[in-house]
Formats: structure tokens, C-alpha cells, sequence
């Protein structure tokens, strides 16, 4: 299945990961310069136009090494609404390797989101795309995404880069590298973020 048809449902119900459009363009372009957003990854834009998200969308669109999707909300008044964004990039067909991202809507903190949506994206990555690595990088004052790596998913630290993401202000953040091997996910961390969602339906 061509991955820009991919839609990936969770099995709690609660979101849907589903290929960017336009119509998620101006969301996408505030999501990603909120102050929040940039507290720890301050490589992002302080501002994007919703052209400049489109155009970004686009040319991601046409790198086999990249793949996004849109992390959508199912409410209970049924409707869905935009909860920020998720995917791999950096593939590496020959090492069977990529490195995972997401970013969830500032104003959906603390609900499991982040939780919920890399269970279906390691699922994707190990169960579906079969890769071996899937590696995750935050900066290194990100005490919060640190302890949910190691503490929630079971990641583990493999490296601490100095220096690593430049910022607009011409200098550099250190980041934190985290690692999830297939067999990993296999006997381990697939169970535990099932444990923290609760029981599969």
C-alpha cells in the first residue's frame, strides 16, 4: 500500500493518524511555532505562513525517506479535530533503520496522546514496515519526553550529542538519542504502553 493512502486507527478509538492534506496547513504552521511547542525544540520557526507549511508538506511529500501523518482527535460529540503530527524520517532501507518524531497540540498536553499515538507509529514501524531501529532525539533539557522514553516506553539513552540542533539565534542545543530495536519492542515495550493505555479493547 502506497504509504501517502496509509491511515493508522488506534485501538482505544481515541485518534487516527492519517496523511497530511491541505486542509491541515494553517493548524500544522500554528502547532509547530506555538511557544510551547518551541520551549525544547527551539530549531523550529518562530513563525510559518500556511503557505509555508504547504509548500513544507509537499516537499516532504516527495522524499521516500519521509513519511507524516496528521495525529487526529475523535471527540465525543464525533467529530475530529487536529492534534498535532507524528511519522519516521531519516529512513535507512539498507540498515533497516529510521528515527520517529511527533509534536502533539500544546493545548492537548497530558492526555496520553504522545502515549497512544508511537504505540501506532512503533507498530507501524516494527509489525508493518518490518525495520529493525527506530531511534527518538530530544533535547537534553527535555526532562518530561526523557523520563516518558525511559521510564514509559523503555527506550534506551544511546547517546548525548553536544551541540546538535542550531538554533534561530545562531547557537546550538544539546540532544539526548533514545533507541527501540525490534526485538525490544517485541518483548517489551509493545506491552508496556499497552499496560498504560489499559487493556486492548
Amino acid at each position: 500500500m502506497p504509504q501517502h493512502s496509509v491511515t493508522l486507527e488506534s485501538p482505544w478509538k481515541r485518534i487516527k493518524l492519517v496523511p497530511p492534506s491541505s486542509l491541515d496547513d494553517q493548524e500544522a504552521a500554528s502547532c509547530r511555532t506555538h511557544p510551547t511547542t518551541r520551549r525544547y525544540l527551539r530549531f523550529l520557526p518562530e513563525h510559518m505562513t500556511e503557505d509555508e507549511a504547504r509548500v513544507r508538506r509537499e516537499t516532504r511529500a516527495e522524499d521516500p525517506r519521509v513519511f507524516d501523518l496528521i495525529i487526529y482527535l475523535n471527540q465525543e460529540n464525533g467529530m475530529t479535530r487536529f492534534a498535532g503530527f507524528t511519522g519516521y524520517f531519516n529512513l535507512d532501507e539498507n540498515h533497516s533503520s529510521c528515527e520517529v518524531g511527533i509534536i502533539v497540540s500544546p493545548d492537548l498536553h497530558g492526555k496520553n496522546i504522545a502515549t497512544e499515538t508511537l504505540y501506532l507509529m512503533l507498530r507501524y514501524i516494527f509489525e508493518e514496515k518490518g525495520l529493525h531501529r527506530a531511534t527518538l532525539r530530544t533535547g537534553s533539557d527535555n526532562i518530561g519526553m526523557q523520563g516518558w522514553l525511559k521510564k514509559t516506553a523503555g527506550a534506551r539513552l544511546e547517546s548525548e550529542e553536544k551541540e546538535c540542533w542550531k538554533q534561530p539565534d545562531g547557537t546550538f542545543q544539546d540532544v539526548r538519542g533514545y533507541a527501540i530495536l525490534d526485538w525490544e519492542w517485541r518483548d517489551n515495550v509493545k506491552a508496556r504502553l499497552e499496560g498504560r493505555m489499559g487493556r486492548l479493547p
